[in-house]
């Protein structure tokens, strides 16, 4: 029985940066078993963030092949390239045993999509935000300049630039974007 590699290419669907928001994390499976190579190419691309670009059972994708992760089965996982080899960062490497369930494998490629994905500024976790700081923060991010803001709550507005220097300080962002996005990711008041 012959084996083959396929390098799989869906069309591009907008920039670099809105696939990559989107969750495609490109992704390839190397598993000398054909039949768990077709299951664990089509579990991941129905029931994950990831972009299988690369299969193969018997060979590992070559510098020019972007990947953030990497599905090797367990017989393989010694031979698996060291960092210089890859293009960029060496990916992740998810080592799927011949006893793993489709939920286990499942659990090892979110945890590392996770370790990949940046934190966005709003999901970092938070450092302790006043009542105040957080009311001050949700109406500078719904548009209102800090004079506004003042007025609504009855204090100066020298106050509410206080207010807003320590959030930044707190988070250490600096430009009212990052502020809106922090100011999204508070609970409702």
């Amino acid at each position: 029985m012959s084996t083959e590699t396929i390098t799989l290419e869906r069309p591009e669907t907008g920039p670099p940066a809105a696939r990559a928001d989107a969750g495609g994390m490109r992704t390839a499976i190397c598993d000398g078993r054909p039949l768990v190579l077709m299951g664990l190419t089509h579990l991941l691309t129905t029931q994950s963030p990831c972009e299988v670009v690369f299969t193969s059972a018997d060979s590992f994708p070559g510098p020019g092949v972007g990947i953030d992760v990497l599905l090797v089965e367990d017989a393989l996982a010694q031979a698996v390239p060291d960092g210089p080899a890859w293009c960029g960062s060496a990916p992740d490497v998810v080592v799927v045993r011949a006893e793993a369930t489709p939920d286990q494998v499942l659990r090892q490629v979110y945890e590392a999509v996770e370790r990949r994905t940046p934190v966005p500024v709003a999901d970092r976790a938070a450092p302790g935000l006043s009542p105040r700081e957080q009311q001050v923060l949700r109406f500078i991010a719904s548009g209102m300049t800090h004079g506004q803001v003042a007025r609504r709550i009855g204090i100066s507005p020298h106050t509410v630039d206080t207010y807003v220097k320590r959030v930044r300080s707190k988070f250490g962002i600096g430009n009212k974007a990052e502020l809106t996005r922090v100011a999204l990711g508070l609970q409702p008041l």
